[in-house]
């Protein structure tokens, strides 16, 4: 193998891995968030009350840079 190939692999290989792991990253961590609030609204429908009535957004920062 020539010089260039093995810079060409070692240079592209990161180009083309660091928008999939970008994309998965975001897709995992908009499940987690997704996953954590409908527990959080099923918890506080089992508990009932006034609570009950308060929204998501309200008791995490209303996501104002929170993230």
């Amino acid at each position: 193998m020539e010089w260039y190939f093995i810079l060409a692999i070692v240079l592209g290989v990161p180009i083309i891995l660091f928008p999939i792991a970008l994309v998965w990253y975001l897709n995992v961590s908009g499940l987690y968030q997704v996953l954590r609030d409908a527990r959080q609204r099923q918890r506080r429908r089992a508990g009932g009350g006034a609570e009950a009535k308060k929204p998501v957004a309200a008791e995490q920062g209303a996501l104002a840079g929170k993230g």
